[in-house]
């Protein structure tokens, strides 16, 4: 449901709610009020009836009159009948009845509590008085009805009212979700005008703000494509004036040698191996190789073969246990520079006799190097930019580096670094 709908279905909740709890609170009312109205009125019968049978009785007269019961045509609320001794019914007032009734179910709804009362009478007659509730509450239905308009007719204008008053204040916000439609389709020029209530305005202008942030970048975007595709085709005519200033004359001379009795091969020799120079220095350009290309463990492995060459009086221990799949491509390249430096340090300042190198994958998704010799364990010389650089390199990728001079059993070099997602592999 959108933001409008929720606005007016809660507004036409809280108007029914108030609207059912007045009904309740007048039936209620209604309720109280026709007990108390009968009650006062079998009241006033009661003791009319009383005095009338003593007044007969008075004169001499051997039965009710039924004049008596007569007194009570018309009355509005209570209805009077005469027994004989025999049970028979000897008359019956005639009440007031309503031309427009209340429904059955407003009459059920009120159940006065009010009940019926039998008087004695001489010669064994009886007087029953019958309250007559159904001309109280009619009037009591006739008054909950106009009001229940009433307060109906003002509720669906206050509705009307709510709609128009909602529509209006959220109009900024169907202008924003349209721009923010065509920002999503690439129009970053787009923008809304200000105005509603202070959230809402401030709403349009940072829509503004972001959009103009946005037509900035993408513009920026723009002169830097154009700017990398002149740099390519720079590139490009300097790959081919290389190819046409460096490989051409040099193929030429070959099929000159070639075509020479004897060939000389002396010579078509070294213009093949100056061409594979130039091809050489042409591919590094086009796309330089990076030591963790083929992967982490075989650069650390050829890594430590570097140096087992130059220092074969050191002993080193590699404990592999990776899975260079699991590694993105700018994580290999760090763990490895962490661990060329730490090699580097151990090697040249550390006099070691031992190196054990390390990478493994701990728990909780992350990858654990460590580099730990047993050379001197005082500060080394020359390494204060190379430890820099290796925590800015662990830094940068949400890690941790610990560096542990020892008490006497050489450094150890600590780097965990939280697991990449592989970065995808370039054609």
């Amino acid at each position: 449901m959108t933001l409008h709908g929720r606005v007016i279905l809660a507004a036409c909740t809280a108007l029914a709610a108030s609207l059912a709890i007045g009904a309740f609170a007048l039936v209620w009312d209604a309720r109280r009020s026709v007990d108390s109205e009968l009650a006062s009125a079998m009241a006033s019968a009661v003791q009319a009836v009383r005095g009338g049978v003593e007044d007969a009785g008075a004169h001499g007269s051997a039965g009710v009159p039924p004049r008596l019961v007569k007194v009570f045509d018309g009355s509005r609320h209570v209805r009077a009948i005469l027994r004989d001794g025999a049970g028979a019914t000897s008359a019956i007032s005639r009440p007031y009845m309503p031309s427009d009734p209340p429904p059955s179910w407003f009459v059920a709804l009120i159940d006065p509590r009010a009940r019926a009362q039998v008087l004695g009478a001489p010669a064994g007659a009886t007087i029953r008085l019958e309250p007559v509730p159904i001309n109280e509450i009619g009037e009591v239905w006739a008054g909950l009805r106009d009001a229940l308009l009433i307060v109906g007719l003002l509720s669906v204008l206050a509705v009307v009212l709510i709609r128009r008053a909602v529509t209006r204040a959220l109009r900024p916000l169907e202008d924003v979700s349209a721009a923010l439609a065509r920002v999503g389709a690439g129009d970053f020029e787009t923008r809304v005008a200000a105005g509603g209530t202070v959230e809402l305005e401030r709403l349009a202008q940072g829509f503004n703000a972001m959009a103009g942030q946005l037509d900035s970048i993408d513009r920026e975007n723009h002169r830097l494509h154009e700017q990398l595709a002149i740099v390519q085709e720079e590139e490009r005519a300097d790959i081919a004036r290389d190819l046409h200033d460096e490989i051409g004359p040099y193929l030429f001379a070959v099929n000159i040698d070639a075509a020479a009795t004897p060939p000389r091969v002396e010579l078509i020799q070294a213009a093949v191996a100056h061409m594979q120079t130039q091809v050489t220095d042409m591919l590094r350009r086009l796309r330089p190789l990076r030591a963790v290309e083929f992967g982490l463990k075989s650069a650390v492995e050829d890594l430590v073969s570097f140096w087992r060459a130059r220092r074969p009086d050191i002993v080193f221990d590699l404990r592999l246990q990776i899975d260079d799949a699991a590694l993105g491509l700018g994580l290999r390249e760090a763990l490895y520079r962490v661990a060329q430096e730490a090699l580097s340090n151990a090697v040249r300042h550390g006099a070691p006799s031992q190196i054990v190198l390390s990478l493994s994958m701990a728990p909780g998704e992350s990858v654990v190097l460590r580099v730990a010799d047993n050379g001197a364990s005082a500060e080394r010389p020359g390494g204060r930019f190379g430890l820099l650089g290796m925590r800015e390199r662990i830094a940068a990728l949400g890690g941790q580096l610990a560096i542990d001079p020892g008490t006497g059993d050489g450094w150890t070099v600590d780097a965990r670094v939280p697991l990449q997602l592989p970065e995808p592999v370039r054609p």
